[in-house]
């Protein structure tokens, strides 16, 4: 074979390598929203367009929570009266696979599904009640752990093991648990021990006080090696009021260092655009107007000039808060009862409502294909 035919084979090899990844998620780079519709649905939504895309029925009637697993390639949904655990692929939204987790003689309920390090093993968190002939016994919520593969309890226990009680998280890169409390904590998947700690709680800088982290990972746990997010910390000068930055979390190193960028506007809901360039929080307004009517506050915030963009004063229906914000933040999208998402412009004004097939949960899942 020469070098020219050698070198064809080789760009032949690549169009195909690149054709396959193509092929295998079209919609790389794109961002949708996944939404819990009121019986048993799961749907997809495309906030390009506005409109559903997919939606997959569960097998086991209504659904009662979500949660994602750490590829974000499957969705772990409760039904069946809480008794089920239904795995949903993402990509296809189909189900694939069903957990049991009722008991002979008991009334057990999922609440909670914590998947480990690796994705072979869950944490479940059940509420029990047992059946007695006449009367009902509520008994203290157990937690189990889980085989996923084979489908069998390996153990029971009252709580989980102390050191990822409290906001533990598997790493970016799936091998370790990384737990958020006044520290970041770094534990042993196997050992459940103490490897690393990255200390928030001690001042960063002379003259500061301890940082909270708060908000998305702007990196969206894609890099192994760091956390960039939101905090917010006690004015050590003023100390009615709170600072705010940015804070980068170097989990090589064990270091954090912050940005402060001054006094934390009053909102909550920061929702980022998915170049991480704004975001958009709300608040009370603490007044009403004229008519009588309660406000609410819009906040558009520059997250690269460090400066607020807009901020507008609205009179909304009760009970609706930002849920999301379009991809490039022309677009915010507030629910909260009934089945009608309500969308405001990037001025903050009102632009439309869609109708959803039934009532939804108030949360919207966003995920960006990779």
């Amino acid at each position: 074979m020469n070098r020219f035919t050698l070198l064809f084979a080789w760009l032949l090899l690549g169009v195909s390598f690149y054709a396959d990844a193509q092929t295998a998620n079209p919609d790389s780079g794109k961002t949708f929203f996944y939404i819990r519709v009121w019986p048993d649905f799961i749907i997809k939504f495309d906030p390009i367009t506005d409109r559903e895309v997919a939606r997959c029925k569960l097998r086991h009637g209504v659904n009662h929570g979500l949660r994602v697993s750490h590829d974000e390639t499957q969705f772990f949904v409760t039904s069946g009266k809480r008794s089920y655990v239904e795995v949903l692929d993402r990509r296809s939204m189909k189900v694939i696979d069903e957990h049991l987790f009722a008991e002979a003689g008991y009334l057990n309920r999922v609440d909670d599904v914590k998947e480990c390090p690796g994705g072979k093993k869950w944490y479940v968190k059940l509420d029990r009640v047992k059946k007695e002939l006449d009367h009902f016994v509520i008994e203290d919520e157990q937690w189990l752990l889980y085989d996923v593969a084979t489908k069998k309890i390996e153990k029971r226990m009252k709580k989980l093991p102390e050191s990822i009680r409290r906001g533990a998280r598997i790493s970016p890169d799936g091998k370790s648990w990384h737990v958020f409390s006044k520290d970041i904590i770094v534990v042993d998947a196997k050992t459940l021990k103490e490897t690393g700690r990255v200390k928030l709680s001690e001042p960063l800088y002379h003259g500061l006080g301890s940082i909270s982290l708060t908000g998305d990972d702007f990196y969206r746990r894609r890099r192994s090696d760091a956390y960039r997010m939101f905090y917010t910390m006690r004015d050590p000068v003023k100390t009615s009021r709170s600072l705010f930055g940015l804070a980068e979390i170097d989990m090589k190193a064990l270091k954090a260092s912050i940005d402060e960028w001054g006094v934390r506007p009053g909102t909550w809901r920061m929702r980022l655009t998915d170049d991480r360039k704004f975001f958009v929080g709300q608040g009370s307004g603490g007044s009403t107007n004229a008519d009588g009517e309660r406000e609410t506050v819009f906040l558009t915030y520059d997250v690269e000039r460090k400066s607020k963009v807009r901020e507008t004063r609205l009179v909304l229906r009760n009970g609706l808060s930002i849920l999301a914000v379009s991809p490039d933040g022309s677009k915010i999208y507030l629910g909260g009862r009934g089945h009608e998402i309500v969308i405001h412009g990037r001025d903050h004004k009102y632009l439309k409502t869609v109708e959803l097939s039934g009532e939804f949960e108030s949360s919207i899942t966003v995920i960006r294909e990779r």
